[in-house]
């Protein structure tokens, strides 16, 4: 009896599968990475089909003129410290002589004026340097999440000019979160589905999602009928390639 009730209650909170469709898959989150600056492709660290984790190093670029242009500017910076220093040192003085009434006006206002020059152009080297750095970090294309490499469009040795064209060095995604796009007939659309569980199955493999997109543009599906596109998200925990022909089944009411 106990197990019959168990049973009984199992059954009562499964969805029951009212509409079913023929869909595609492909990833949900795919980015194509490349640089902004330009250099020679140093080391391609991965391969096609590879899993890499977030932040995970993919490519690197010669940094050669990038570090000589980020050591340059770390020189002018130190050295314009020190004169700031100097140049607040000998503005404090000069106050204290002007309160005192033993400097002219003329000259505290010159002392000030350097003290302003020597501050804006350590300013300026600083934002050189911070430039400098960022640039030197571009050298290096890590995986902005975790996924697999889906291609390597560059090669060792190659040139890169972000002046040319934006051209991508690496396409990755995240083979865990998917989407079965299908499209659904005009007459099986109702106003609540979307949100709605949904199972999405490729031969005994079976997956739950939700829908998490209806087109609002009717298009042509089966026989002509009107249609709309009708997409379901799902965790495929890396078992599933793009690409596939699956089977969409959507809870009933």
């Amino acid at each position: 009896m106990r197990l019959l009730l168990t049973l009984l209650l199992v059954i009562g909170s499964s969805p029951v599968f009212a509409i079913d469709l023929d869909g595609r898959i492909d990833f949900a989150q795919r980015l194509n990475l490349n640089s902004s600056v330009s250099a020679r492709v140093e080391s391609i660290n991965v391969a096609i089909g590879q899993q890499v984790a977030q932040n995970e190093l993919l490519l690197t670029l010669a940094t050669t003129s990038l570090q000589a242009g980020a050591d340059m500017a770390r020189a002018e910076a130190d050295a314009a410290a020190p004169r700031v220093a100097n140049m607040a040192t000998e503005l404090e003085k000069a106050q204290e002589l002007f309160d005192r009434d033993s400097l002219a006006m003329v000259e505290l206002q010159r002392a000030e004026q350097n003290f302003a020059i020597a501050e804006a152009k350590l300013q300026a080297a600083r934002a050189k340097l911070a430039r400098a750095e960022y640039l030197l970090s571009q050298a290096e294309i890590r995986a902005p999440i975790a996924g697999i490499v889906l291609a390597i469009e560059a090669g060792r040795g190659q040139y890169i000019n972000t002046r040319v064209s934006d051209q991508t060095l690496i396409t990755i995604a995240d083979d865990r979160s998917m989407i079965a796009t299908a499209l659904l007939p005009l007459e099986q659309w109702k106003e609540n589905l979307l949100h709605r569980k949904a199972r999405v199955s490729y031969g005994k493999q079976n997956f739950q999602g939700r829908v998490v997109s209806i087109g609002r543009q009717l298009t042509s599906g089966d026989n002509d009928h009107p249609a709309t596109t009708l997409q379901v998200k799902f965790d495929a925990n890396g078992k599933l390639p793009a690409g596939l022909s699956v089977k969409i089944s959507i809870a009933g009411d």
